[in-house]
């Protein structure tokens, strides 16, 4: 074999280990899991526009702990960037189909928020209890929570089961 032969072939499996290791990689960093935010809770999260610098109020982990007689209490955590006060919470059970359930019972009273401090709505106790005959652990509820400033954060939110261990501490009160 003479070297122009070897030179050849050596150029040709350079190609093709490079056109392997190209096609190999082109999937890399393409769609990552740690490019996607997603929240490793059962609730859901939303974000709101707050204060003169449009700065967001998170609500974070927002769920119902419910048991199986339709009586639970709302879960979140929030933080504003400015003072503000959680005055309301209304909404809605969801039905198995989907359909709209009847409305929730919501007592408690209003909650105020701290510029830039964690409220966590079930510490030391919670702060507002819902009830309704169609609410039920495994569905979903559709709630509004009102702000003082006007602000309004809507989300469809689990209802979790009171009896799982993870809820032990915010499970409702009979």
């Amino acid at each position: 074999m003479d070297s122009s032969t070897r030179r050849r072939r050596r150029a040709v499996s350079t190609f093709a280990a490079g056109v392997c290791a190209s096609l190999l990689l082109t999937g890399c960093g393409f769609n990552m899991q740690t490019l996607q935010q997603y929240t490793p809770a059962h609730g859901v999260n939303v974000d709101l526009q707050a204060g003169e610098a449009n700065r967001q109020l998170k609500v974070r982990n927002l769920l119902v702990v419910a048991d199986e007689s339709g009586k639970g209490v709302l879960s979140a955590s929030i933080v504003s960037p400015v003072a503000d006060r959680l005055v309301s919470v209304e909404g809605y059970a969801l039905k198995m189909d989907n359909s709209v359930g009847a409305p929730l019972t919501v007592t408690g009273s209003g909650v105020d928020l701290e510029p830039n401090r964690l409220t966590v709505l079930t510490d030391p106790s919670p702060a507002f209890t819902v009830s309704s005959p169609d609410l039920k652990p495994g569905l979903t509820v559709d709630l509004v929570l009102n702000f003082e400033s006007g602000l309004q954060a809507k989300a469809i939110a689990p209802v979790m089961s009171a009896e799982d261990p993870i809820y032990a501490s915010a499970k409702p009160t009979s």
